[in-house]
């Protein structure tokens, strides 16, 4: 009788180690795609706002080009515009290059995202 109970004991104590065992392997896989789809979004997340600082870059040397073309149209040889800053709110910036020729080249910057634009007619 002594040796039964003994084996049996020892037998629900090596269900309890296996089901301990078989609990963590799971959580542990879990834990491991819960980390890979983090990672995942977090380098989404950094592409997407660098998209808007390229929206943002595109529009000021677009800016920039604009408003050389509308100098240019009202008759002057060169405009060249270095560091201009779109508004006080932003640190957009453009820079612009026109010679008299017909082409107009303007960069446009936002947080080291850079753009260029270029007006030909």
């Amino acid at each position: 009788m002594i040796i039964t109970r003994i084996k049996l004991n020892n037998n629900i104590s090596q269900k309890g180690v296996i089901s301990i065992l078989l609990a963590t392997l799971i959580l542990s896989i879990i834990s491991v795609i819960a980390f890979g789809i983090s990672a995942l979004m977090l380098q989404q997340i950094k592409m997407s706002r660098q998209m808007g600082d390229s929206t943002v870059a595109f529009y000021a040397a677009e800016s920039g080009a604009e408003r050389c073309l509308y100098e240019a149209r009202k008759g002057s040889d060169v405009c060249n515009f270095t560091d201009i800053p779109l508004d006080f709110d932003s640190n957009a910036k453009y820079t612009v290059t026109y010679n008299g020729s017909n082409k107009i080249e303007s960069t446009g910057e936002f947080r080291n995202t850079t753009r260029k634009v270029e007006l030909n007619w």
